[in-house]
């Protein structure tokens, strides 16, 4: 069975967070086996990876498998097929791209839930590609955005981006000329890009603020500064994959399960920051869910 869902649905990203917030507080991410992610560079501009993941809860094991390129044009390709731990059977091959974008949603959901003020109402976008959607997709599930500021290095991908979340009926968007307008007092930022380097948000942003930093990252760099990412509790998926793809910093963070389970009291009060790196076994409980309810 080959399935392609289409564009990420709100219905989808809570009962996707739901099932990520049972797993979490009843130990079924916890009991996954997640190797490490493995890369492949020979060198030659194209990059190879897999995300591994195996659950005898849910009775699957899952292999995102994707290629990641210079472009031009979309830089990385993923399918994952999905197996059943009873019988070896294949069960699906799911787009790796649906699959990532359903599943950062749903992260972004849990942790906006539980880290941002729960009158939140203003959402600043970094970023106007596909994740950029998501990151609107998440928070405003859980939050009632009212206002949302959006900043690209293309302007005129970020006026699709607001079109779409104004088509949306929810919430007014508009186009900002800087990072630094865009984010100015935003109760929760979003940044979604390819830069490796810091970007320039405002200075003035709200002690309360919360930040889903979702784009690139290597241990060397973030889309935030040092200085930003220490300001307050950090939230990652994994502390061991943290630290390995986005560097020591991350080694004191809070990871999922003690966001969920632990007593962390406070955190709407405060800047926190999600600093995503990914993590197999999120993509996992996403498969299950497209796969469960594609019989129906």
């Amino acid at each position: 069975m080959s399935l392609a869902p289409p564009d990420t649905r709100v219905g989808d990203v809570l009962a996707v967070a739901e099932l990520i917030r049972d797993g979490l507080r009843g130990g079924t991410l916890g009991r996954m086996t997640v190797p490490m992610r493995q890369v492949v560079d020979e060198g030659h501009g194209v990059k190879f990876v897999s995300m591994p993941a195996v659950s005898l809860d849910h009775g699957l094991y899952i292999a995102k498998i994707a290629t990641i390129g210079n472009g031009p044009g979309p830089t990385v390709t993923s399918v994952v097929p999905v197996f059943s731990t009873s019988t070896g059977k294949l069960l699906a091959v799911l787009d790796g791209a649906a699959v990532t974008n359903l599943k950062c949603a749903a992260v972004t959901a849990v942790v906006t839930d539980r880290c941002a003020a729960r009158d939140s109402a203003d959402l600043a976008i970094i970023g106007s590609g596909v994740q950029a959607w998501q990151q609107y997709l998440g928070v405003s599930a859980v939050r009632e955005i009212t206002r949302v500021r959006v900043h690209s290095r293309n302007p005129a991908h970020a006026e699709a981006l607001c079109a779409r979340i104004r088509a949306a009926g929810r919430a007014t968007a508009h186009v900002c000329a800087s990072a630094a307008e865009a984010t100015s007092g935003a109760d929760v930022v979003a940044t979604a890009t390819t830069s490796t380097s810091p970007l320039p948000i405002a200075t003035d942003l709200p002690a309360h603020v919360h930040i889903n930093c979702m784009g690139a990252h290597t241990p060397q760099s973030r889309e935030l500064s040092r200085e930003r990412l220490a300001s307050g509790p950090l939230i990652v998926e994994s502390i061991e994959t943290a630290v390995a793809e986005a560097g020591e910093i991350h080694r004191t963070a809070i990871d999922l399960e003690s966001l969920e389970t632990g007593e962390h009291p406070g955190l709407d009060e405060r800047p926190t920051v999600f600093s995503s790196t990914g993590h197999a076994a999120l993509d996992l409980v996403t498969c299950a869910h497209l796969v469960a309810h594609s019989n129906h």
